[in-house]
């Protein structure tokens, strides 16, 4: 029962928001900007609007747009399944049963896909706008400014020329389906370029007209081509590739247009605004036959008749209605003024900057989810939906160990949940693919996919045999379906995800094994993308041996109780299929337990051979502790300090591992190491336009981040509303508005000196409450649309 001297209560209807000793908003920016032109891909700033993405260069003689469209994808549809795997099954499984790890992986790799890789998401080509600045041409620029404003998903680029003050704006329209670039000048008449498309795909480009260019092509058919690295290949492809269109339209304000040589001219103009849009021939991962030229056009006739200022207006209210939902302040003086790449330098030793970048960090990942994924667009692969290179790291697929599942953390907590869409649909859309997969390579009903999908939905394992045999990435994928459900209450999306939901659990109920001890576990299966001790003879060597296939690894059964969990828990809401509920039951009770090792640590596989001086990358046995919250100090204290011994050794990481070990130090409860990963290893490998870098470009880390900052700020896996959970020394004063917790609640939080001052939180539901901050609890009933004000004892 609640205790009058834990907490300050206050229940009302409220419209304030919350209040804190920190900067005013008259200084504060949401910008990305620079005092030069991008000169590098990484340099660029991206915009998109679920489907069109661009990069903007921002150059002065030159701008570039490289563009991308999110059904480009090489290959066409196919099944990916290969007829000869299950005769392997038996023997793989015996082989591991007895401990023969490196000749079942051997015999495994018979069992991989036809082909074995597969498709690469791809580029579409580049817009060029060619500057002529008349008189000024010989004079140098000045007072140069490129931008990204977070707040409103704007990029403007302006500089001096001369006595001219020119200045380009450009975003990507979600309610228009195109990217819209307006040009001024401060002097009439003095706008004038050459605009042009190009592809590095097969190509034709006309001009129907003399304010219009349409640029069509295909992309070609390709044997297998190495990518940057030796872990993936594209897909052979012998049929027809995608076809795709692209259109500009160019409206002028004085001058002339006309169009000449597969260009459109532009001279003497006032104001120039220049629509473009493109679509390609899918309609679905088995068609592709939609006609991608009628599709641009019919996008392109919703703009005629709209001004510059209406397209303006309608993008600026469609995106600000999400993106102004989150706000954070970590009380930053001077250090937003500063151009980013300066910023970023200043952020290894300046307090002051690393906190804002830390805001922009936090921001930037929500912004990049908006501008990636909308309702009806493909989920973000690996690169989100921004990709210059035709063979692209990984393929830019859709990697589920992991990768695809950091992309969308953020979008429930993020207070974007419409920007989840895409991936609740991909899942849906795999259980065709994913059943044929489960019966001709494991004899199995249900559905089924592995480590990797692309546009064509592949399921089958591919890759290697050391990548590829994990059968967990669906039942993975299935913890989202359930998750939009806890933080929204949607019934009616469980009772679509339901079906899916057991689907998923119904192929490992027919595909689990006995382990010797007679628990039941998957076989065969690997820690993703680790390698094991079992390499050696006596199987008990501790350190990686280059062998990663085994038997019932840590994270399969976690994923496993939670499907199974997830899958009860909607039968009981839903009231229904109490039979299957049952064996549920049952077949969950008999999963293999998570064990600790001789060094104290979660062990990541069923055989003790973690090293602790081994400071891999993925942490996959680290799944029971965030995303999921199998492991927490309240019902399972021995696991949890486990982990932490786990985390230990693992040591730190940069990019998206990195971004893992922010939440994973969250839920620790540690806010100091939270930090530490997030400052010291993922911001400092951030590009310079805050893309994650390295030497390969992937996006996760960008949400993962995002994730991550949520976890030290906002948590709710356990029932409850923990507030400031792992708030570290440096964030001293500050405030965040928006967040989303589980069961259905919007909060806002204020704290200062390191201590909480007061919290908002808003039901959206009208569900039951608990309420945690330290070791003050509080459960109380809000009704819906009710909001109350938490203020600590110690703030009274």
């Amino acid at each position: 029962m609640f205790r009058s001297n834990l907490f300050f209560l206050v229940s009302c209807l409220l419209t304030l928001p919350l209040q804190a000793d920190t900067k005013s908003d008259s200084s504060y920016t949401n910008e990305i900007w620079f005092r030069q032109p991008a000169t590098e891909w990484t340099e660029a700033l991206p915009i998109g609007n679920g489907r069109l993405g661009a990069m903007v260069f921002g150059g002065i003689d030159q701008e570039r747009l490289q563009l991308n469209e999110d059904t480009l994808w090489s290959g066409g549809p196919q099944c990916y399944d290969n007829p000869d795997a299950y005769q392997h099954l038996a023997t793989v499984r015996d082989l591991l049963q007895r401990d023969e790890y490196a000749e079942a992986e051997a015999i495994a790799q018979q069992m991989l896909g036809r082909p074995k890789y597969q498709a690469a998401y791809q580029p579409l080509g580049d817009l060029f706008l060619d500057f002529d600045h008349g008189d000024s041409n010989d004079q140098s620029p000045s007072d140069y400014r490129r931008e990204l404003n977070l707040d409103n998903a704007i990029s403007t680029v302006s500089y001096q020329v001369g006595a001219a003050r020119f200045t380009r704006t450009v975003f990507a329209s979600h309610p228009d389906e195109a990217i819209v670039m307006h040009l001024d000048c401060d002097q009439p008449g003095r706008i004038a370029f050459d605009l042009f498309m190009d592809s590095s795909h097969v190509f034709q480009s006309e001009t129907p007209s003399n304010d219009t260019l349409l640029l069509t092509g295909q992309v070609a058919p390709r044997g297998e081509s190495k990518l940057s690295g030796s872990r993936s290949l594209i897909a052979p492809w012998d049929g027809p590739g995608l076809k795709f269109a692209a259109l500009v339209k160019v409206k002028a304000d004085g001058g002339t247009v006309v169009s000449r040589g597969g260009k459109i001219t532009v001279r003497d103009a006032d104001t120039v605004t220049i629509c473009y849009s493109a679509a390609t021939s899918y309609v679905n991962f088995q068609d592709t036959s939609c006609d991608p030229q009628e599709k641009v056009d019919g996008y392109l006739s919703g703009v005629e008749g709209k001004t510059f200022d209406q397209l303006h207006q309608r993008h600026v209210d469609d995106y600000s209605s999400l993106f102004g939902r989150v706000s954070i302040d970590l009380d930053v003086d001077e250090a937003n003024l500063l151009p980013t790449d300066e910023l970023v330098r200043r952020s290894t030793d300046d307090n002051d900057a690393v906190r804002h970048l830390t805001e922009l960090v936090f921001q930037y990942g929500r912004y990049l989810m908006i501008a990636g994924s909308r309702p009806g667009t493909q989920p973000l692969n690996l690169q989100g939906i921004w990709n210059n290179e035709l063979d692209p790291p990984w393929a830019s697929k859709y990697t589920i160990n992991i990768n695809t599942e950091m992309n969308y953390w953020v979008a429930e907590v993020g207070n974007l949940s419409e920007c989840h869409e895409p991936l609740l649909r991909m899942v849906a859309e795999l259980q065709t693919p994913g059943r044929a997969t489960a019966q001709t390579h494991y004899r199995a009903g249900g559905w089924i996919v592995h480590h990797n999908t692309d546009l064509w939905r592949g399921t089958a394992p591919v890759d290697g045999a050391q990548w590829g045999m994990w059968p967990m990435g669906g039942a993975w994928l299935c913890q989202h379906l359930w998750e939009h459900y806890r933080f929204t209450g949607d019934t009616e999306h469980l009772q679509k995800s339901y079906p899916i939901l057991k689907g998923a659990a119904e192929f490992f109920m027919d595909a689990l094994v006995e382990n010797s001890e007679g628990c039941l576990i998957t076989s065969p299966s690997l820690s993703p993308e680790h390698s094991h001790g079992g390499g050696t003879k006596d199987g008990q060597s501790v350190g990686r041996s280059g062998i990663s296939l085994c038997a019932g690894p840590t994270i399969d059964l976690q994923i496993l109780r939670d499907l199974f969990a997830n899958c009860i828990a909607a039968s009981e809401t839903l009231d229904i299929d109490s039979e299957f509920r049952s064996q549920l039951i049952q077949t969950r009770a008999r999963l293999a337990p998570m064990q600790i090792g001789q060094h104290g640590q979660l062990q990541e596989w069923s055989v003790d051979w973690d090293n602790p001086e081994d400071q891999h990358s993925h942490v996959s046995h680290m799944y029971g502790l965030f995303p999921s919250s199998q492991i927490n100090p309240r019902d399972t204290p021995e696991l949890f300090d486990a982990a932490r011994t786990s985390m230990i050794h693992r040591g730190y990481s940069g990019g998206w591992s990195g971004a893992w070990r922010v939440a994973l130090w969250a839920r620790l409860g540690d806010g100091e190491r939270a930090l530490t990963a997030l400052t010291q290893h993922v911001m400092p490998r951030l590009g310079a336009n805050l893309f994650n870098g390295g030497e390969k470009f992937q996006i996760d880390a960008n949400f993962g981040a995002t994730a991550g900052i949520s976890e030290m700020l906002l948590q709710s896996q356990l029932d409850e509303i923990h507030l400031l959970p792992a708030l570290p020394q440096a964030w001293e004063s500050g405030t965040v508005n928006g967040l989303r917790a589980r069961g259905g609640f919007e909060v806002d939080i204020a704290w200062k000196n390191g201590q909480l001052t007061e919290a908002k939180i808003r039901s959206l539901g009208g569900k039951p409450l608990t309420v945690r901050y330290g070791d003050q609890t509080r459960r109380m009933d809000l009704s819906k649309g009710q909001t109350t004000i938490f203020k600590p004892v110690s703030n009274q």
